[in-house]
């Protein structure tokens, strides 16, 4: 473990261990075929909006010169997430023009459901089909949605609970918005505890029925703590390679590995998941998840989104494709629901750049592919730990940390880099609004002092109540875990056995009635006068 990154995640649940698949080889994975800016612009042909509407999909598209063509028409085609040039299915035509509009089914959980596709538009030259404009997707699934409720919204102070704990009153008593929790989706492709069936685009699926259990009792039960549930979704080894991307399989052991965007099977599970998890937690009688989480520190390569040594652009188209399966299939369930990307604390540059990526770069290529192929509603849910790791101080100067968008590391001391960064025009969501922003998780340990890791904790938490972007701030854990603390991570406001750390206090109360005598001691703790002289007020 290097001492920029953690080499943990926190997880609440025990799954099923991880069964190493076999090698499976692969031609090559398309990068950006229809993604990049700068192919983009190459094309005659624009779509300026691919939108539900009723039963429908409507398709605007405008043409900076109409381009010549053997019959006269545009041919717009349907294809899969993994498809390129001009393949899968022709779904309207329209008279070739400066201006033109398809129309066409929906078709949402049919075997010919557009929900998931991507639209090229394609014209006949000497008989051959040529694409004349970049892919789009469909923008706006919460059009379609049938089972939206209402977001629970109370506060930003957040936690990773213990699940030994779940049955007591701490989390009322520490005043607790939100929880994170895991969803391994490989387990829940299983047949643990057996199944539950899913009719899905013409096609059954099943879950397994354990580890959906599991759930059914997690959601409700923090929601009937008045409590908002994140859930990161995250890709675990099983024996079924089927989610398991095709450049992820070679045998390499990593923490979690990059969905499979490349293939049918892959593709279409990913798809019933999405919806599956999505209409079940939305208030039909198992409780609501508001956000969902993709992946997890997905810009740490090597750990955390595994996928064999690729260049920036072709990790992130993949990881593009992705969150458009995840995105169309949450929010046509729950139009209320945000789906969030992961990053870690690397910004301006990777710790090993043959292993990670900076989050900044990541997110350059990624926001570039989702603007070209349709803007969506993406959030972001960044991991703001302090450099190195077992350092408590978050509030320490450090030429690795600085509030401008050269700094090598984001934490919250500099959190607003990553705000200001999204308050960027080409950054902002569809609505021109900037993107929420949840730190989901970070904690700061007791190993060097209760009173620093107390101090550290209440300033953490100021910082973010003192950006308007920030929706969230979830501490990495609760209940200390013995594994992290041989690592130096003492990270848990509650002892091992089960006793309150002065942190615990600090949390309670930072927010309530004695919340200026609590930051009091914060700062007395830090070195200042006031916690205001060292907050950044976005």
């Amino acid at each position: 473990m290097r001492d920029e990154r953690k080499g943990f995640f926190s997880a609440v649940l025990t799954w099923v261990a991880a069964v190493l698949i076999g090698t499976v080889l692969m031609t090559g994975v398309a990068a950006l075929t229809d993604g990049g800016t700068a192919e983009a612009a190459g094309y005659a042909v624009t779509v300026k909006t691919c939108v539900i509407q009723g039963t429908n999909v409507t398709v605007l598209v405008s043409a900076s010169k109409v381009p010549a063509s053997d019959d006269g028409l545009y041919h717009l085609y349907a294809e899969d997430v993994y498809g390129s040039g001009v393949t899968g299915t022709e779904v309207a035509s329209a008279a070739a023009g400066k201006n033109a509009q398809f129309a066409f089914a929906l078709g949402k959980n049919t075997a010919g459901s557009n929900l998931y596709k991507k639209f090229v538009v394609a014209v006949k030259k000497g008989g051959v089909l040529t694409q004349v404009s970049a892919a789009a997707y469909i923008t706006n699934p919460e059009a379609c949605a049938t089972h939206t409720t209402t977001r629970m919204t109370v506060g930003k102070k957040g936690i990773l609970p213990a699940a030994t704990m779940l049955d007591t009153n701490d989390l009322q008593t520490l005043g607790i918005h939100q929880c994170t929790y895991n969803l391994p989706v490989g387990s829940l492709c299983q047949s643990t505890g057996g199944t539950i069936a899913y009719q899905y685009n013409g096609k059954t699926y099943y879950f397994s029925k354990a580890i959906v259990g599991q759930y059914d009792t997690l959601v409700p039960k923090l929601n009937n703590k008045g409590i908002q549930i994140t859930l990161v979704v995250l890709n675990n080894l099983t024996g079924d390679p089927t989610l398991i991307h095709p450049l992820s399989r070679d045998s390499v052991t990593a923490n979690y590995y990059a969905f499979n965007t490349a293939e049918q099977a892959g593709v279409e599970k990913l798809e019933a998941v999405a919806s599956f998890m999505a209409q079940r937690y939305s208030g039909n009688g198992h409780g609501t998840v508001d956000n969902w989480v993709i992946g997890n520190e997905v810009n740490a390569r090597a750990d955390w989104n595994y996928m064999s040594a690729v260049d920036v652009n072709t990790f992130a188209a993949e990881y593009a494709k992705a969150i458009r399966i995840f995105y169309n299939g949450i929010k046509s369930e729950n139009g209320n629901a945000r789906v969030y990307i992961s990053v870690d604390q690397q910004w301006g540059k990777a710790s090993n750049p043959a292993l990670y990526y900076g989050s900044k770069s990541f997110l350059d290529v990624f926001n570039s592919i989702m603007r070209t192929e349709g803007n969506i509603d993406w959030h972001v849910a960044v991991h703001p730990y302090d450099v190195p790791l077992y350092d408590p101080i978050p509030w320490s100067s450090s030429s690795r940390v600085q509030h401008n968008q050269n700094t090598a590391y984001i934490t919250m001391q500099n959190i607003d880099v990553l705000t200001d960064y999204l308050c960027q025009k080409n950054l902002l969501a569809p609505n021109g609004q900037v993107r929420s922003v949840i730190c989901s998780e970070q904690g700061y340990t007791s190993l060097q002092g209760e009173n620093i890791q107390a101090a550290a904790v209440a300033y953490g938490y100021l910082q973010a109540m003192a950006n308007q972007h920030i929706d969230g701030f979830i501490l990495s854990r609760e209940l200390d875990d013995a594994g992290e603390i041989a690592q130096g991570l003492a990270n848990g406001i509650v002892n091992l056995n089960g006793t309150h750390k002065l942190a615990y206090d600090y949390y309670m109360n930072i927010d309530g009635a004695n919340a200026a005598q609590y930051a009091a001691a914060a700062a007395a703790t830090i070195g200042v006068s006031d916690m205001s002289q060292i907050l950044t007020v976005r």
